[in-house]
């Protein structure tokens, strides 16, 4: 939630990018570099790595392995960025649900399946959604994905709930279900 407050000084930016129809996935990494860049040097995490290999695949890459801090030691997260425009691309409207469901890098389950590479200690994809998709549309999203996508299972960590009508982030847990 401490990124969150990044997100609620860019108001203008998010309204744009859904206003335009643009999905911006870079400037989310930059964004996330700034945060991660505050966060070590605050104390609140251990590290990070940007672009970290897969222990299983080396040629496939993490988007970022962060080193968090606990009271047993450091733990590892791995998080995959998306950004999701929530509304209409070129006349069609895409929503939580479409995404969720797409088997395609626009979706999350080529991410979803990536992470299954990497330590089962913390697997994660941050979602930034613009504009909010709505709690319903959301939970039926991640239902969606779980019928579709097993044994690969996700979780929502951080739901639409609590977010102003033109964003969103959406945290889940990615895991495999053991058949």
């Amino acid at each position: 939630m401490r990124f969150k407050q990044v997100f609620d000084t860019h108001e203008g930016h998010l309204k744009s990018f859904c206003n335009h129809g643009v999905q911006l996935e870079g400037w989310l990494k930059g964004e996330f570099l700034s945060f991660l860049d505050q966060q070590k040097a605050g104390g609140v995490i251990a590290s990070f790595d940007r672009e970290e290999k897969v222990s299983r695949d080396k040629r496939k890459k993490v988007d970022f392995k962060i080193g968090l801090i606990t009271d047993t030691g450091t733990k590892y997260a791995w998080i995959e960025l998306k950004h999701w425009l929530i509304g209409y691309q070129g006349g069609v409207r895409y929503d939580a649900s479409f995404y969720f469901s797409d088997p395609t890098s626009v979706g999350i389950s080529q991410d979803a399946k990536k992470l299954t590479n990497v330590p089962d200690e913390g697997r994660y994809i941050l979602i930034l959604s613009t504009a909010n998709p709505g709690e319903d549309k959301w939970q039926k999203g991640v239902a969606k994905f779980n019928e579709k996508f097993a044994p690969i299972n996700i979780e929502t960590l951080i739901q639409p709930k609590g977010f102003p009508a033109y964003y969103c982030i959406g945290l889940v847990k990615v895991s495999e279900l053991v058949r």
